[in-house]
């Protein structure tokens, strides 16, 4: 990458890094020579004699410009030198205290930028296929992100399956949500008994991702023109919305309502009549203790009782403030016979059911 034409502090080349050296030393007013500048780009290796090392006529051309540009700035005697040829030092002693910060500061940010963007490439393996196709349609960044790909060099990746149902909405709902604009959507919507075809008016608010699977949330009204307070499974999602462009208006989300509707649920349910309990758990062993201190099961999670042995056995607890959604439930029960439920009795009771059912099925013959 080269330096960028019109800015001494832009790019990484050796000239712009000399630079942003040079004058970081210059701006701190203390005396300063080229050997000690050299030994900066070197990382604190001493230099006695910085004409011998490599780069070191690049080194000569920054301190140039970078002595005309802020001399220009705040006068000929701003910067003042001492000794010969070989044993100079220099000093800024103008009365700016950071003449050239507009355009140290711009480099920075263009500096910023390419980091984001060399970001944007590698992390291609985060994202579905869909928002690669879409957000970089006709760009040279999506043929570059294939093109690593198909050498096999793609340096991340995220574990969930990005090729999901109806996956290929995901940019067509982001823009309706950044439009605010009201979709008509054909949703089946299941129960423990039925298969249910519905027609949902929506205006959409927010994506969110939980366990491999993309869920709409917003403003919904059901075919009776009443509130329907669900999720919407992106691929339960009949055929491709259709916007409506009159007669619905747009319902705007209350300020920090997402926030607040995740905040005691884990996962994207919120049960019928739930009440957020403070549930006790039990870890049995080290390994998941630390598991799920390092990995929480809720943002609430807060250690109770240390990783130790007791009277009544070796353990360690933890707490979390939700409400038990199915969410809840699984991930729990996800970790086997680590994790316990110690209290509330009901929430333990519930858990001994599902345990219960569970056991039933593994005790019948095949």
């Amino acid at each position: 990458m080269r330096q960028v034409k019109g800015n001494i502090f832009n790019g990484d080349s050796y000239k712009a890094i000399f630079a942003r050296v040079i004058y970081k030393r210059l701006m701190s007013r203390e005396w300063v020579t080229l050997a000690e500048i050299m030994s900066d780009y070197h990382l604190g290796e001493p230099c006695e004699n910085p004409s011998k090392e490599e780069h070191y006529g690049e080194l000569k051309k920054a301190f140039g410009e970078i002595k005309k540009l802020v001399t220009e700035k705040v006068g000929k005697d701003s910067i003042e030198v001492e000794g010969n040829n070989r044993n100079q030092r220099f000093r800024y002693k103008g009365n700016i205290d950071d003449p050239l910060s507009d355009l140290y500061n711009y480099g920075r940010v263009i500096r910023d930028l390419k980091t984001y963007w060399q970001f944007c490439q590698d992390s291609a393996g985060f994202f579905p296929i869909t928002w690669l196709d879409y957000f970089f349609k006709d760009s040279l960044d999506l043929l570059e992100i294939k093109d690593t790909q198909n050498r096999g060099q793609q340096i991340l990746e995220a574990s969930e399956d990005r090729n999901l149902t109806n996956i290929e909405l995901l940019p067509f709902l982001y823009e309706a949500i950044k439009r605010k604009q009201v979709l008509a959507i054909c949703y089946i919507h299941y129960t423990d008994s039925i298969k249910e075809e519905l027609s949902l008016i929506v205006s959409p608010h927010y994506l969110k991702e939980f366990n491999g699977r993309w869920y709409l949330l917003g403003h919904t009204i059901n075919h009776e023109g009443k509130v329907w307070r669900h999720h919407i499974a992106l691929d339960r999602i009949v055929a491709r919305p259709r916007e409506i462009s009159s007669g619905v208006t747009y319902v705007e989300p209350q300020a920090h309502y997402y926030e607040n509707y995740f905040k005691n649920i884990v996962g994207v349910t919120h049960p019928n009549n739930a009440e957020v309990v403070n549930v006790h758990v039990r870890a049995h062993n080290h390994y998941m203790f630390m598991l799920t201190e390092t990995k929480k099961i809720h943002l609430s999670q807060k250690v109770e009782i240390p990783f130790g042995e007791y009277m009544d056995g070796t353990y360690g607890e933890f707490s979390v403030q939700v409400e038990v959604n199915d969410e809840f439930v699984g991930r729990i029960l996800q970790m086997g016979a680590g994790l316990e439920i110690v209290s509330p009795q009901n929430v333990r009771e519930k858990f001994k059911r599902r345990v219960e059912a569970l056991a039933d099925l593994y005790k019948k013959q095949k």
